[in-house]
């Protein structure tokens, strides 16, 4: 696992970030972008390219800077440090809820997969709650996955899985915030805020109840599952399309999101899913963690992702369809816990990172 610290201001730490890893943000741009542009044309019959890409990343630009002024500064940090323009490294990204703007209409499944739990404090003999998921997405992605540490000059610290080049993604802050994300995809996206850039503004609150207003009033640009949890083990399921957002409060027993909607109200406009694989993830992270009962741990949580029952459905996800589990996160906020592996969760090496 390789781990990145960064420290000052906002604009600091980006350029630090984008000078660290300039050679491999440039390389993982055009892999996002190439693998975009190709799933567009094969499933939704859309010929898109790399500047009809940026053209809708720049109408993001405004939405984003007014949404959280210092996560604007940082991804202009890491333009700076990396020599590219914003506008790209906003599109790397946000690239997830900007082909869905640009292919909504078509058949295109959805660019990942991922499968998340949150188990409430009365499935932990010590009363702690916990949540994580697997983080799936290209296979060629994984050499550009680690651990970013940030300690901002004005804002807590936290520690996130991410890639090169990218804000937060699953991360866990020093004041006891926890979050993460699994996609899903309906047919009202626009310009606006995408999801990495509200998982860094969450990453920046002090309490569940601004976590949960930093996504429920986003300008968002696409549609997205987050979960929440604090450091006393209070626990929101937030289930939003662009427009809509659903928040279910999770105090105790487990819910599991994969990639479909479970809202009735987003299911009516849900974009076609990887429905076989979502599905069954869904049902056996269900069932395995379920039958922990209330003897629920970290350890559970990791051996459930590294689950490889089903074939090409299962959990721990090995390039299907281009697809791999490039790393896993579980998270006990009460306990200060953040344990993150990267590569496929059934043979990849768990380590635990403190937060201060």
């Amino acid at each position: 696992m390789r781990i990145l610290d960064l420290r000052g201001t906002h604009r600091e730490m980006g350029q630090q970030f984008g000078e660290q890893c300039r050679g491999e943000i440039e390389t993982f741009y055009k892999l996002r972008v190439a693998n975009a542009i190709a799933q567009a044309k094969q499933h939704g019959g859309r010929d898109v390219d790399e500047a009809t890409l940026l053209r809708v990343a720049t109408a993001c630009i405004e939405p984003t800077r007014q949404y959280h002024p210092a996560g604007w500064e940082e991804l202009e940090g890491i333009a700076d440090g990396a020599d590219m323009s914003p506008t790209k490294i906003l599109a790397m990204n946000g690239l997830t809820d900007l082909r869905d703007i640009l292919a909504w209409h078509g058949d295109l499944e959805t660019f990942g997969g991922c499968s998340s739990v949150v188990v409430g404090p009365d499935r932990n003999r010590a009363g702690h709650g916990h949540c994580g998921q697997t983080w799936d997405l290209a296979t060629d992605n994984m050499p550009y996955v680690l651990v970013v540490r940030r300690a901002p000059a004005d804002a807590p610290s936290t520690r996130s899985l991410t890639t090169v080049g990218c804000l937060s993604l699953i991360g866990l802050n020093e004041r006891g915030i926890a979050v993460g994300t699994t996609n899903i995809r309906t047919k009202d996206p626009r310009a606006g805020v995408t999801y990495l850039s509200i998982i860094h503004k969450v990453l920046h609150c002090d309490t569940l109840e601004a976590a949960t207003t930093a996504v429920v009033d986003a300008p968002r640009a696409g549609a997205h599952y987050y979960y929440l949890m604090d450091r006393g083990s209070r626990a929101a399921a937030i289930e939003c399309s662009a427009n809509l957002a659903d928040v279910h409060p999770v105090t105790d027993g487990v819910f599991v999101h994969t990639n479909h909607c479970l809202v009735p109200a987003h299911q009516g406009i849900e974009a076609n899913t990887p429905a076989a694989s979502s599905h069954a993830r869904q049902s056996r992270l269900e069932s395995l963690v379920e039958a922990a009962e209330d003897a629920v741990t970290a350890t559970t949580i990791e051996s459930a992702f590294g689950d490889r029952a089903n074939g090409e459905d299962a959990i721990s996800r090995v390039d299907f369809n281009g697809i791999s589990s490039n790393g896993a996160v579980v998270m006990a906020p009460a306990a200060g816990l953040f344990r993150a592996c990267h590569g496929t969760p059934h043979d990849a090496e768990w380590l635990e990172i403190p937060v201060a």
